[in-house]
């Protein structure tokens, strides 16, 4: 078995034991950690699986993340783009996930989902993976240069445009703080994914421009 798939298959073990910690919670530990819960928590041991697979599934992600760090300085070194698969950007459907904001606030009082919105940036690894293994030559630097420029400009534009929109509405049509930090929330998540896709993005277009 090669190395990625042990990667693959590490995730689906860990992807496998929230399921099945999520499952026992719910059938022979009334949902404890899966529904929202009432505060303060008091550890029991029948949250011990949940608390388990939850943990491994965090070390896996942080293990992905220092893979992705040594790849990137490996490819540096070499000049080369990481190699990553286009495929990845279908992890820019996460995004919708931050929908699930509106639904935490009418019954919770959470406005944190909505941070979601900035996994749609994540679309920006399918012109990623389009260019993978480029060698970085002065010009592909140029380009990546020019495109995060003109990314941050636009990302930055969303929140200042959002701040001065909800400052001039303000006591006029948004009166409720709750409403306001909720448009600014979302206004901040989508300016990240706005710039992390925009970034790739452009860079892909200024490379294949005659």
């Amino acid at each position: 078995m090669n190395k990625k798939a042990k990667i693959v298959g590490m995730g689906i073990i860990c992807l496998l034991m929230v399921i099945g910690a999520s499952l026992y919670a719910v059938k022979f530990n009334d949902s404890r950690l899966v529904v929202p819960m009432e505060q303060p928590y008091e550890f029991t041991v029948k949250d011990l699986p949940m608390h388990i697979a939850v943990a491994c599934m965090v070390l896996y992600v942080f293990y992905l993340c220092w893979l992705g760090c040594q790849k990137a300085k490996k490819d540096a070194a070499a000049h080369v783009t990481r190699r990553i698969s286009p495929k990845l950007g279908i992890m820019g459907l996460l995004g919708f996930l931050g929908l699930m904001g509106f639904y935490t606030y009418n019954t919770e009082g959470r406005v944190a989902p909505f941070l979601f919105f900035m996994f749609f940036g994540f679309f920006g690894f399918f012109y990623e993976g389009k260019m993978s293994n480029t060698f970085m030559d002065e010009r592909y630097v140029e380009n990546k240069r020019r495109a995060q420029r003109k990314a941050h400009r636009i990302a930055q534009g969303i929140v200042y445009v959002t701040l001065f929109l909800v400052a001039m509405a303000e006591g006029r049509i948004l009166k409720a703080t709750d409403t306001k930090l909720i448009i600014l929330v979302i206004a901040v998540a989508c300016s990240i994914a706005v710039d992390i896709f925009l970034g790739e993005y452009l860079l892909y277009q200024y490379d294949h421009e005659e």
